[in-house]
């Protein structure tokens, strides 16, 4: 994955990571509220040996290294019981020796005769008087039981407090703001972790990176991104009934850029497939066919889904009659095109639901059609039923220029994506994708042409290619 990629699947997943800052944060501040404050106060103790003073320079340095052997003695031995239980029969509350010698500690910095005696205490007050206590009983015991007298009456080791303890002004534990951001940032590695593995096990084609960056269809260009409209069962085809519209600027950028199809031949027929039903390929090959049309060019729509055919009714004409009576030799082909809208676009209905459908579009009646159609107009949009279900588009597929997979994003997985290009590498034809019901409108891109700028004037001249052939005969 991309860097690229790891951005935007964080940017769209921000409420995982919103959640995941909260709750890491919230818990951290639940933990903190739950535990008891504790206090910690020191006792700082300075270690000598007798008979430094007045004596040789040597001497001084000699009893200092001795100090600072003996202070790793007496750090061990703050908390041992000869030590703190003079300090709990004083206090006579209820403290055991174990309970003291585990809220002691002691430490000594390297090279040094000083020595800290700490105490942890929910009380701070309490902490800080246990903490001299416990310095007072330490220097009892090491200067009258286990050091040996200097000299009679004398101990050969003083220790004198040259800091006492004072209470704590704010507790030691927990520490609130230091878990919050502790847990915050925990939370929001959380929330990114979770949205980068639902992104990794998301089968489903998201953008058209997904079309060209996994390794299954590396070589299909996407050639559109058409956005998701709430609206297009009321008006499916957009192109005519809102031509300003943002969806009808994506569907011109579409005719723009099939141009390039079919590199080194004259593109002008194409089949229009999806992997499964429901990704709007009926309704991409009508605002193809429109568009196409509305810049000048000859266009012939054909609906070839004689399964489940729905262009009559996108385009709102009579469907009775079409390419399957005409297969069959029912009627002529100039008797079922019918003319459509403004622009000169013709539709081919699918005719009556035969039993057949694969062996008619498979059939050389099919091929001897698309040739005619090709010869009597620029352009041959053809709808064709969806890849996985039925071998039809496929079919069709070896008799066109090029093919158009449509693909929605959100919908579509991945692995059919690379089943419905398995079956259309068979055709051998070029073949490209149209991402539908995408998220990004793009609207900052069109809104130039929002300002009044006519946009067909260049794609007539891009689209020139496309003319050729004679007139549509007959009623056409």
């Amino acid at each position: 994955m991309r860097v690229i990629d790891i951005v935007q699947t964080l940017a769209a997943s921000w409420w995982l990571l919103l959640l995941g800052l909260l709750v890491g944060g919230g818990g951290a501040l639940a933990l903190s509220a739950s535990v008891t404050p504790t206090y910690v106060s020191t006792t700082t103790l300075f270690v000598a040996v007798r008979g430094q003073a007045d004596t040789t320079a040597m001497e001084i340095a000699s009893g200092s290294n001795a100090a600072q052997q003996k202070i790793k003695t007496y750090t061990a031995l703050a908390g041992k019981p000869v030590v703190v239980d003079p300090v709990v029969a004083e206090l006579d509350d209820g403290t055991t020796g174990a309970d003291l010698a585990a809220a002691v500690s002691a430490s000594s910095p390297t090279a040094s005769t000083l020595m800290a005696i700490s105490v942890t205490d929910p009380d701070p007050v309490r902490a800080a008087e246990l903490a001299d206590a416990v310095a007072a009983s330490l220097r009892t015991v090491v200067t009258t039981v286990l050091e040996p007298e200097f000299s009679a009456g004398v101990p050969s080791v003083s220790m004198e407090v040259v800091e006492p303890a004072r209470p704590a002004a704010s507790p030691s534990s927990p520490r609130t703001t230091a878990n919050l951001a502790a847990g915050a940032l925990l939370g929001l590695a959380a929330g990114a972790a979770a949205a980068l593995a639902r992104r990794a096990l998301d089968t489903k084609v998201r953008d058209r990176h997904d079309l060209a960056g996994d390794g299954t269809a590396d070589d299909l260009a996407v050639v559109g991104e058409i956005p998701f409209d709430s609206g297009v069962r009321r008006r499916p085809v957009i192109v005519r009934d809102d031509s300003a519209h943002a969806h009808a600027e994506a569907f011109r950028m579409l005719r723009t850029n099939i141009r390039f199809l079919g590199a080194g031949s004259r593109a002008r027929s194409f089949a229009v497939t999806s992997a499964t039903p429901g990704e709007g390929k009926t309704t991409t090959a009508a605002n193809l066919a429109v568009s196409l049309a509305d810049s000048g060019l000859r266009t012939v729509v054909v609906d070839a889904d004689m399964r489940r055919p729905n262009l009559a009714r996108v385009l709102g004409l009579e469907g009775a009659v079409g390419l399957s009576d005409v297969l069959i030799g029912r009627v002529e082909l100039d008797d079922v095109l019918q003319h459509w809208g403004r622009d000169g676009l013709v539709v081919l209905p699918a005719g009556d639901v035969p039993p057949n459908p694969s062996e008619l579009l498979g059939s050389g009646a099919m091929r001897a059609l698309l040739d005619d159609l090709g010869q009597r107009f620029d352009v041959v949009v053809v709808d064709t039923p969806p890849l996985l279900s039925v071998t039809d588009a496929a079919l069709v597929g070896e008799m066109v220029t090029s093919t158009l997979l449509v693909v929605a994003a959100g919908r579509t997985r991945r692995d059919h994506v690379a089943t419905a290009l398995e079956r259309l590498a068979v055709a051998g034809t070029p073949r490209a994708a149209v991402l539908t019901m995408t998220r990004r409108t793009r609207r900052d891109d069109y809104s130039y042409y929002a300002e009044g700028v006519e946009p067909l004037r260049g794609a007539r001249a891009l689209l020139r290619p496309f003319r050729g052939g004679r007139a549509p005969s007959g009623r056409s």
